[in-house]
C-alpha cells in the first residue's frame, strides 16, 4: 500500500497527487484540526506510483536563487487597484493573458463562501478573484483542467501559494510557453474548516448570511494597512437586503491568529518556498517598507513587490507596462521588511491551544475563549474607534510630550 506521507508536516496540501491519479482513488480529506490532507482509496488504487512521483514538496528541491528583476508596481486604472488588495498585479497579468483570449486560475469564494481554485475567462468576473483571502483554497481539478487549456493553445495565468505553483509544474511535467504562474508572497495558510467556522459565527453574530469577506478594506486608503493597521470588511444578506461592517483585526479571532502566525498547517512552519528562490514566473505582494525603499513612490491607493523570476517573466514586462506603472527597485530592499522572501513565519505559542479547543468545541469555543481573553483591548479598540479622527491625534500627541518630559527625568 502506498502512503503519501509519514507525518503532517509532509504534505502541504497542494492535491497534486489528487489530480494526478488514474483512477481518482485519492480524494481531500478535513483532519479533527481543519487542515485537509489527500487520502487513498485502496480498493481504487493500482499502485501506480504517480502519486509519489509528483509531490514537489517532498521531492522537489527549491534553486538557491534571486529573482532576475525587482518592480515596485502600481496599476494605472484606479479603480481596478481601489479593488485590488495592494497595487493590483494581478489584474495586470490577468488582463495581458484575457488580451491573448486566455483564462485565469486563483481563488474565490463559492456560494457557500468556500474558498476554491476557480477559472475566469472574461475581465467582467475578475472581481472574483481579486483580494487576498488568508486561507487555503481548495484545487479540486484546477491542475487537469489547467493542462486542457495549454493543450489545446490556449494562454492560462495560474496564480497562488508557491506550494501550489510547484504543485501544478510537478504534475504537467514539462514548461509550457503559453502558461504564466504567478507565487504569492505567503505567510502561511489557516485551514478551510476553520475559515468556514469564522464565516458560521459572523453569520449567526451578524443575523444574516454572508456573501463575501474582504480581509483588506481599503475604503480608508492604504496607509492603514502600510502601518500594519489591517481592517476586513464583511457583506451579509440580511432582510433582504445587502450590507457591510467593517472589521478590525482585534475584533476577528480568526483574523488576530492568522496575523500571529498561530493557525497555519504544520508544514507552513518549515515552509521550504520561503525564501530567494522563487518557483513562480512572477512573485506578487505587499511592497512592506516602501516609504524607505521608495519615499519618492505615491502609496495612497496602494502599491506592490513584483518580481520577475523567469526569462518568460523578464520577456512579459515590457507588455505590463501597458497596465502597470514599474519603478525599477532592488531585492535586497524589497527583502527588508517582508519576511516571508527570508524564512517561514515562526508558529505561534498559541497554537495547540487553540486547536485543541477548536477539537473539543468547534468555532463556538474559540471565539467564547478569544474574546473572554482579549475583552479589555476589544472595548478599547471600540471606544477608540468612536473618538474623531482630530481627538486621537490630540490625545497620541499628548500622550508622546507626557512620555518625552518623563524620559528627560
Amino acid at each position: 500500500m502506498i502512503k503519501l506521507f509519514e507525518g503532517k508536516i509532509d504534505c502541504c496540501g497542494c492535491a497534486a497527487c489528487m489530480n494526478i491519479c488514474p483512477k481518482k482513488a485519492i480524494t481531500m480529506k478535513t483532519d479533527s484540526d481543519g487542515f485537509d490532507f489527500p487520502e487513498i482509496n485502496n480498493d481504487l488504487c493500482i499502485e501506480c506510483g504517480l502519486c509519489k512521483k509528483v509531490c514537489a514538496f517532498q521531492n522537489v528541491s527549491v534553486p538557491d536563487t534571486k529573482p532576475l528583476a525587482t518592480y515596485v508596481a502600481i496599476n494605472k486604472k484606479k479603480d481596478v487597484l481601489i479593488n485590488s488588495a495592494s497595487g493590483g498585479i494581478f489584474a495586470a497579468l490577468a488582463f495581458l493573458v484575457f488580451e491573448k483570449n486566455g483564462v485565469v486560475f486563483g481563488c474565490a469564494y463559492n456560494d457557500n463562501m468556500k474558498p476554491e481554485h476557480v477559472c475566469v475567462d472574461n475581465s467582467m468576473d475578475i472581481k472574483k478573484i481579486q483580494g487576498s483571502k488568508y486561507v487555503q483554497s481548495n484545487i479540486n481539478t484546477s491542475y487537469s483542467e489547467v493542462k486542457k487549456h495549454l493543450d489545446n493553445g490556449r494562454w492560462v495565468l495560474f496564480t497562488g501559494t508557491p506550494c501550489q505553483i510547484a504543485g501544478l509544474k510537478s504534475f504537467l511535467g514539462k514548461d509550457y510557453n503559453n502558461l504564466i504562474t504567478a507565487d504569492l508572497i505567503c505567510h502561511g495558510v489557516p485551514g478551510t474548516a476553520f475559515f468556514e467556522g469564522y464565516i458560521k459565527y459572523l453569520g449567526e453574530k451578524l443575523k444574516g448570511k454572508v456573501i463575501d469577506f474582504k480581509f483588506r478594506d481599503k475604503s480608508k486608503g492604504w496607509g492603514l494597512i502600510r502601518k500594519r493597521l489591517y481592517n476586513g470588511k464583511v457583506v451579509y444578506k440580511k432582510n433582504n437586503k445587502i450590507l457591510e461592517k467593517s472589521v478590525p483585526t482585534i475584533t476577528s479571532y480568526y483574523y488576530r491568529y492568522f496575523l500571529k502566525g498561530d493557525i497555519y498547517r504544520e508544514n507552513c512552519y518549515e515552509c521550504k518556498y520561503a525564501c530567494s528562490g522563487r518557483v513562480g514566473d512572477f512573485t506578487i505582494g505587499d511592497y512592506w517598507g516602501i516609504e524607505k525603499a521608495h519615499p519618492e513612490i505615491e502609496t495612497k491607493n496602494g502599491v506592490s513587490v513584483l518580481l520577475v523570476n523567469s526569462q518568460k517573466g523578464i520577456e512579459l514586462i515590457e507588455e505590463l507596462k501597458k497596465y502597470l506603472d514599474l519603478t525599477e527597485s532592488s531585492f535586497e530592499l524589497a527583502r527588508k521588511q517582508n519576511g516571508q522572501l527570508n524564512r517561514p513565519t515562526a508558529k505561534g505559542n498559541k497554537r495547540e491551544e487553540i486547536l485543541r479547543t477548536w477539537r473539543d468545541g468547534g468555532y463556538h469555543a474559540v471565539a467564547k475563549e478569544y474574546y473572554r481573553v482579549n475583552k479589555i483591548a476589544i472595548w478599547k479598540s471600540k471606544i477608540k474607534m468612536m473618538l474623531p479622527l482630530s481627538v486621537r491625534k490630540f490625545l497620541k500627541g499628548l500622550i508622546k510630550r507626557k512620555n518625552n518630559v518623563g524620559r528627560r527625568y
